[in-house]
């Protein structure tokens, strides 16, 4: 079991549903003061670039303090001008390591240009080097109008700024491009409804201005309260840490060793089916919560999985941190924020390299919650790790349930072991 006292520093956005129909945006204060990006071939260098579970590329370090999410089009002028006149002010926070920029590419089934240079943006993320051919692109469209993006453009730009022009062609036969285009469209529906746009910014899930210096203050002020939620925390008296014995292979009790532990013991009010070799402990994790020191009760249950062993830690009866500002009611809870932050301070180890993917959903005994991903690495004690989270709400009570295993590579074997367990989750209270 892994524990740590930080706190939540990254929201991202909602997962799918049906397509919008983007039209241009106005943004009367951006002004065309340069025709095109003019990048040096360092831009880049010695910068992660990877994609999200749903093919989002991204750029930075997944520790940053701010997340950025950048909706935006690749053929509007709108998106040229932010990409000209914000994107190097950003660049310099994400290479300091204070943002990653997830970027999610707007398209619509009613521009097929549009789409075509999506999909073949899409392709390039898989070379890890999407943003190296985002500047190609907006480059030509800088100077030449989108209606020089067309196919053999497209493939010509392949050859200068790829590593393997083969297989950007190979991808682009596959429909792995059009499922990220699906993706896109889906999280963007999810996030602003039927409100039609082609250029968005979210700094920690909050809107964000598209100008210079107002994304700076947005990211300054995301970093100030992440800062302080981490003082906070490194400020409590009362630091848990948590470890436990188990053999993976035996039946007995999971035996939890917790300070401070109240020693109370709540099983919770589900029931769930547990292969052969697995076992189940359950106690009361005190914790330096968002309203003070507060017992919230935790079950663990472990056992083995394809290739490793995986563990589900169950978190519940826990308060909400904040509200979902896209739920219709305002007392609607938002768990995907409660799981980040959950994640932090009660699930991996103290000074780990955490990061998390999109929001999304995931099926919980027939029901459906609300998580992400996640992965911890490079951690002082502990091996590496990854899975995910999801959370939701019966009879008015919170549940989380985080799932991970060890070794890291055991999800991939693993992950159908552990999601059958959750599958049989029926709750009885």
């Amino acid at each position: 079991m892994r524990v740590v006292v930080f706190a939540l520093w990254i929201a991202l956005l909602a997962a799918c549903s049906a397509a919008p129909t983007p039209t241009m945006t106005p943004l009367p204060t951006l002004t065309p003061t340069l025709a095109q990006p003019t990048p040096a071939p360092e831009r880049y260098a010695d910068l992660p670039q990877a994609a999200t579970a749903l093919g989002f590329p991204q750029l930075g370090f997944p520790s940053a303090p701010a997340s950025v999410i950048l909706y935006s089009a690749l053929d509007c002028t709108d998106c040229l001008l932010f990409h000209v006149q914000s994107m190097p002010r950003l660049l310099q926070r994400i290479r300091n390591g204070e943002a990653l920029l997830t970027f999610v590419p707007m398209t619509s089934p009613a521009n097929p240009a549009g789409e075509r240079v999506a999909r073949a943006a899409y392709c390039a993320s898989e070379q890890s080097a999407f943003f190296q051919y985002l500047d190609a692109i907006y480059g030509v469209y800088g100077a030449e109008g989108a209606a020089a993006l067309d196919a053999a453009r497209l493939a010509a730009l392949a050859d200068e700024a790829l590593p393997d022009a083969e297989d950007w062609r190979a991808c682009l036969l596959s429909s792995r491009p059009d499922e990220s285009v699906i993706n896109g469209r889906n999280v963007a529906q999810a996030q602003f409804g039927e409100q039609a746009l082609v250029l968005a910014v979210q700094v920690n899930n909050e809107p964000s201005s598209i100008l210079p210096d107002g994304l700076m203050r947005d990211i300054d002020s995301a970093i100030a309260r992440v800062d302080a939620a981490v003082q906070s925390a490194i400020n409590a008296t009362n630091t848990p840490s948590l470890t436990s014995t188990v053999d993976p292979l035996a039946t007995a009790p999971v035996v939890l060793t917790l300070d401070p532990l109240l020693g109370e013991s709540f099983p919770p009010p589900l029931t769930l089916d547990l292969p052969d070799g697995w076992a189940q402990g359950d106690d009361t994790l005190l914790l330096d919560d968002v309203a003070g020191v507060r017992a919230i009760p935790f079950t663990l249950y472990t056992g083995p999985v394809e290739g490793g062993t995986g563990s589900i830690v169950l978190l519940w009866r826990f308060p909400n941190v904040s509200l979902n500002p896209l739920a219709t009611t305002p007392e609607a809870p938002d768990l995907y924020a409660d799981g980040l932050r959950l994640l932090r301070l009660a699930i991996v180890e103290p000074g780990c390299n955490v990061g998390t993917d999109i929001r999304r959903e995931y099926p919980i005994g027939g029901m459906t919650a609300v998580g992400t991903g996640f992965s911890a690495v490079d951690c002082p004690q502990l091996p590496d790790t990854r899975g995910w989270f999801a959370g939701l709400r019966w009879n008015d009570i919170n549940y989380i349930f985080y799932m991970y295993t060890d070794p890291i590579a055991a999800m991939d074997s693993g992950r159908d072991d552990l999601q059958a367990i959750l599958d049989s989750v029926r709750f009885t209270g």
